[in-house]
């Protein structure tokens, strides 16, 4: 749900002119004094006294996953189409089960098979309204986006796993971690194509669309908590698999605020992604 909130409101900032790199550099300070505010005066003593590996773990963890798959994700939006783009950032669902089965030993059922099929085509339908995808070099992009997303996950999941930490203090660390990589990126713009060029030709001091930036902070700040909860008692595959729901709360705020419609085609993804995640819910994917 947060999730979906985030998205209607960038969704709003970027009809009224707000360039997507500065956006998500200004919702990520904002999320990171969100989540000062809330993490620090519970679980100050434990940021403190984290070990040298496990800091060090998450902070690389979080880097891969809001550093580069930022980076990788705005780059791909630059160069692909809107239709692509928007299918694409959810293959994260595919690779993030697949490097689940391999490195964290999750099971592949043919329930989980499933189910990961049928909301990967639910998400089509939604996504594309059923158009057929033109390849564009950017897709590149966001696949190598997904897979950064995905590492990152499985990193945060194994660690949670086996150590003690709180999910919250992860969180915390992840706008410690990605802003600066980010920032660095922003730095090496004059090495980029042209296109690439006036995505991250930005200014982080253009306020003109604060108030929009203040409330996906905080919808951040909560998405990047409850994602990271999950992980702690959850598998990494069922937290991607159930986040699929998000293009669901997307269609309904869209169609509600927005006044955009839904084809025949939607339609049938929106069921299809809604079944299969009564089914993944239902199904012991959760611990498997």
């Amino acid at each position: 749900l947060f999730w979906a909130l985030q998205i209607f409101v960038s969704k709003l900032g970027y009809n009224a002119g707000a360039k997507p790199v500065s956006f998500t550099l200004q919702s990520a300070f904002v999320a990171l004094i969100v989540l000062s505010i809330y993490v620090l005066p519970r679980h100050f003593k434990k940021v403190t006294h984290l070990s040298r590996h496990i800091l060090v773990g998450l902070l690389i963890a979080n880097a891969v996953h809001f550093g580069l798959g930022g980076f990788f994700s705005n780059s791909g939006v630059a160069l692909t189409s809107a239709v692509n783009a928007g299918f694409l950032v959810k293959f994260a669902l595919v690779t993030t089960t697949i490097l689940a089965w391999i490195f964290l030993k999750e099971k592949m059922t043919m329930i989980k098979f499933t189910a990961v099929l049928v909301m990967l085509f639910g998400n089509f339908l939604i996504s594309t309204k059923g158009q057929t995808i033109v390849p564009h070099i950017g897709d590149v992009f966001i696949i190598i986006a997904c897979l950064c997303w995905s590492i990152g996950n499985i990193l945060i999941r194994n660690t949670l796993q086996k150590h003690d930490v709180h999910a919250d203090i992860t969180t915390f660390l992840r706008p410690i971690a990605g802003i600066p990589v980010l920032l660095f990126f922003v730095l090496l713009t004059p090495l980029y194509p042209a296109s690439v060029q006036k995505m991250f030709a930005i200014n982080l001091w253009d306020f003109r669309y604060l108030p929009y930036a203040l409330v996906s902070g905080v919808c951040t700040a909560l998405l990047w908590i409850y994602l990271n909860r999950t992980l702690k008692v959850a598998s990494a595959s069922y937290m991607t698999m159930m986040s699929m729901m998000t293009s669901i709360f997307v269609a309904i705020l869209a169609l509600t605020f927005l006044k955009e419609s839904m084809n025949l085609s939607s339609i049938v993804g929106a069921v299809l992604t809604i079944a299969a995640g009564i089914v993944t819910h239902y199904s012991g994917v959760a611990k498997a």
